[in-house]
């Protein structure tokens, strides 16, 4: 807690862990260190060593007892630490060949090796890793969509205003509104689903560009491992880049959505708004200014886009190059990854914690949105439908009506049938007649709602029918990760089990 924080002088709260974990960290090593010497990767390397030993031996391609000797000792490694044995090392991908020649000698550890290269190391630990994390992100994204469905089944009856070009437009609903944030995230999961697709293909086997001339089994590897298939063309598999680029583009458009999210909740936050209020533990204050309550969190996260951006950048600037010629350059951007994905892990628990606990204040959205001419349009309409106009002339007659109200200080909800008669007159030289009646049907926000009928609109059925599409979605999505999940977790079991059937 800062200091200038305690006694809860403005804030009823402290700082919520989501919002310290994301924007305070404190330069310790767990945050210098977490990418050192590979370390996402070494989780990777320690199954894919396995699954290879295990693979040349089954293939007849080393001594069964030479496998059942390096995988026994790989078994032991993870009776401690297998990640920090490793990473002591300072061996990266070959960590797991250094351990087995310092504790078996070259004679044996001299042939786990057969038939790979760094290349391959490099790429199967890339998606291996990347896949755990892009999975995390989907949970993550997951729950980001139950909150916001929450917030909109909530708010189905809440007026606001609608705003183009930062001034008022047309009346809408904050469920409408959190709906379209909802349209945004179903098309992020659909792409983050999309892209798993074409990640989770196993590059092993395809060494550095040729494959190899021994008769490696790439599939019972892949297999193994937790991939859904082969990145087939061996130098493809290495050298491709574009997978890298995807899996930086995919996380931009992601934080593009959330950070505009987080734009206007912000906007609206502010006391000349005051829409919306974030949990104080989501705020800080000021060290000089008491009265403070800062919209941290929602800073936080607008900035996030910027970062994601900037790995983007980077991983394009690796890429240009030669097809072949970025190796270690490459292994920079790979960390590139690694912050990206995590730093996005760690906005979407954010941002799901923020809109678990905004503070709507409807009755401000609601006076709002009946200033500021936001029915007009309807108004329009009103013309079209009760006196026969052309939707042109309708049109310029409420943009006279507008202009006169706003020159006498009439309010939208004072507007008479005899302003409207005057701005007719101005416009075609006769007036309309409308009624009343009509007149004040058309300025009020709420029956302007009602009447946007056509599908995705406002309107409450149109929106109940979304909050079921959506709702379908995430049930649907929320499948494809566990099943997802469950193949990874199957893979697993299925390494170990071959392990123990060769040991036995």
């Amino acid at each position: 807690m800062s200091v200038y924080r305690a006694g809860k002088i403005r804030l009823s709260e402290d700082v919520r862990p989501e919002l310290a974990d994301v924007c305070l960290p404190g330069p310790d090593e767990s945050v210098l260190g977490q990418y050192a010497r590979m370390r996402p990767q070494l989780a990777a390397f320690h199954a894919f060593d396995k699954a290879h030993i295990l693979m040349l031996a089954e293939e007849g391609l080393i001594p069964r007892g030479d496998a059942a000797l390096m995988l026994a000792e790989l078994r032991r490694v993870e009776e401690g630490d297998e990640i920090e044995t490793r990473a002591a090392t300072a061996e990266h991908m070959h960590s797991g060949e250094a351990i087995l020649t310092a504790r078996l000698g070259r004679e044996v550890a001299g042939k786990m090796h057969l038939g790979r290269s760094s290349g391959d190391l490099l790429t199967v630990s890339f998606r291996f890793a990347l896949r755990e994390k892009l999975l995390r992100v989907t949970a993550h994204l997951n729950a980001l969509r139950r909150a916001v469905l929450d917030l909109a089944a909530a708010h189905i009856d809440t007026v606001m205003p609608g705003c183009t070009h930062l001034q008022h437009a047309q009346p809408e609903s904050f469920a409408h509104y959190l709906l379209s944030w909802a349209s945004a995230f179903d098309r992020d999961a659909e792409r983050i689903a999309q892209f798993y697709r074409r990640l989770n293909l196993s590059p092993a086997g395809a060494a550095i560009l040729n494959g190899s001339e021994f008769a490696l089994n790439r599939e019972r590897v892949g297999n193994l491992l937790g991939f859904d298939g082969l990145a087939l063309n061996t130098r493809d598999a290495v050298w491709g880049r574009d997978i890298e680029i995807e899996a930086q583009s995919v996380m931009v458009i992601l934080a593009g959505n959330f950070n505009r999210f987080a734009e206007d909740l912000m906007l609206w936050s502010a006391p000349e708004f005051g829409w919306v209020e974030t949990a104080d533990g989501f705020c800080g204050t000021s060290s000089i200014m008491p009265q403070k309550k800062n919209p941290n969190a929602l800073e936080c996260l607008k900035g996030v886009v910027a970062t994601a951006t900037g790995f983007l950048m980077g991983t394009l600037m690796v890429h240009k190059n030669p097809s072949n010629v970025p190796v270690f350059d490459w292994v920079r951007t790979m960390s590139d990854a690694w912050r990206n994905y995590d730093e996005m892990n760690g906005a979407l628990r954010l941002m799901t914690a923020v809109v678990r606990d905004l503070t709507v204040h409807s009755d401000r959205m609601a006076a709002a949105s009946t200033r500021h001419w936001a029915t007009a349009t309807d108004l329009a309409s009103a013309l079209v439908r009760e006196a026969g106009i052309p939707w042109r002339a309708a049109h310029q007659i409420t943009g006279i009506t507008v202009r006169l109200a706003i020159d006498e200080g009439v309010a939208p909800e004072a507007l008479t049938t005899a302003l409207v008669d005057r701005a007719a007159v101005e416009h075609q030289g006769k007036g309309l007649g409308l009624s009343q009646a009509v007149i004040s049907d058309a300025m009020d926000p709420l029956r302007s709602i009602s009447r946007q009928l056509l599908p995705g609109g406002p309107a409450r059925p149109r929106v109940e029918e979304a909050l079921v599409a959506h709702e379908d979605q995430l049930v649907q999505d929320a499948g494809w990760l566990a099943e997802a999940e469950g193949r990874v977790k199957a893979s697993e079991v299925r390494l170990e089990a071959a392990i123990d059937a060769l040991l036995a």
